[in-house]
Formats: C-alpha cells, structure tokens, sequence
C-alpha cells in the first residue's frame, strides 16, 4: 500500500497542478461521447425514413366473413408480419457489418432475435389454439401454418445471433423474410370469400 502511495502522490499532485488540462479533456471526451450518441440517433432515424418511403401502406383487412377466432388470427397475422420488417433489416445490417459491435448494440440485438423467436412462437400457439371447426375453414383457404413452424424449428425455436450466418442455408435475414412471406400468404387468403366451408 505505500508503494502504491509513493507512486499515485506524484502524479495527482502533477494532474492537480493542471486543472485546465484535466478540465480540458473531461469536456473533449463528454463531446466525443455527446457526438457519437446524436451520430447513432441520426443514422436510425434515416434507416426508419429510408424503410417507409419504400413501403408501401397496407390496405385495411377484409374480414367480416371470418368468425371471431380466424379475425384475431389475420390480424395477428398482419402485426407479426409487419414488425418483422425492422428486424429483418437490422439483421441484415449486422451481417453487413453497418451496426456496431459495442456490448449494449449485442444485447439490444440479442434481445431483438429473442423478442422475434416468442413473437412466432406464440402466434403458432394461437393456431393451435383454434377450435377443429377453425383449423377446418383456414385450411379451406389453403394456408397452413407448417412452414412458419418448420421454420423455427430449423432454428432450434430460437432466432440466435450465432446463426445469422448458417452453412447449408440463407443467411437470417431472408430466412425471416420466408417467414413474413409464410404470414402474408396467411392474411390474404384469410381475406377470400367464396370457399366452401366445412
């Protein structure tokens, strides 16, 4: 402990002796910090900018033919595919190296992959959920939720960080963009009228 005295009095008594240096480097590295968060803010906001103009606005569901269960399901059907979206986006920025591998940018994006994997989880959960009468008219729309299931099942139920990129198979993002397809191939043809129901 008195060497460690010996050697710690000089150097505060030097960085005492200049406080505007102290002073100095304190406020450059706030700056530097306050510059980089407002950096990460903008480059969001033109990721967020860049996907809406490009999207196209969804037209509202048909669903009035459709019993109670099966509405709920379309329409769980358009909010899972729909948020998707981001995440399909930010995946595809990670493999492309444009987010930052800083510890909080990993856990907010291991927390995204997580988030994704309980989302389908329990959108599955709730066709299995469906009364036999149910699962009857939506497979007399032709849909089927076996592929979305399928899908998580190759990822061993969970969307994993460690797996973005995959031997043998696309990489996560377009893996996920089959599962949005699977789920808008649900929401239009629960829109259909005219088929023949059991």
């Amino acid at each position: 402990m008195p060497g460690l005295r010996r050697w710690f009095n000089p150097h505060l008594r030097a960085l005492s002796s200049r406080p505007s240096a102290v002073t100095g480097f304190f406020f450059v590295f706030v700056a530097v910090c306050a510059a980089y968060g407002v950096y990460r803010v903008l480059r969001s906001n033109a990721r967020d900018r860049q996907y809406l103009a490009s999207s196209k606005e969804d037209s509202p569901l048909q669903l009035e033919h459709l019993g109670t269960a099966l509405r709920k399901l379309a329409r769980n059907s358009r909010m899972l595919r729909i948020s998707l979206e981001a995440s399909i986006r930010d995946i595809a920025d990670f493999r492309r190296g444009q987010l930052s591998a800083t510890a909080e940018d990993v856990e907010s994006f291991d927390n995204m992959l997580m988030n994704v994997s309980r989302a389908i989880a329990e959108w599955l959960a709730d066709v299995d959920r469906l009364g036999e009468r149910e699962r009857g008219e939506l497979a007399d729309h032709g849909v089927s939720a076996d592929p979305i299931r399928h899908a998580l099942e190759a990822e061993g139920f969970a969307f994993e960080r460690k797996h973005v990129e995959r031997a043998g198979a696309p990489p996560m993002d377009e893996r996920l963009r089959g599962v949005a397809l699977e789920l808008a191939k649900v929401e239009a043809a629960l829109q259909v009228t005219g088929r023949g129901y059991r």
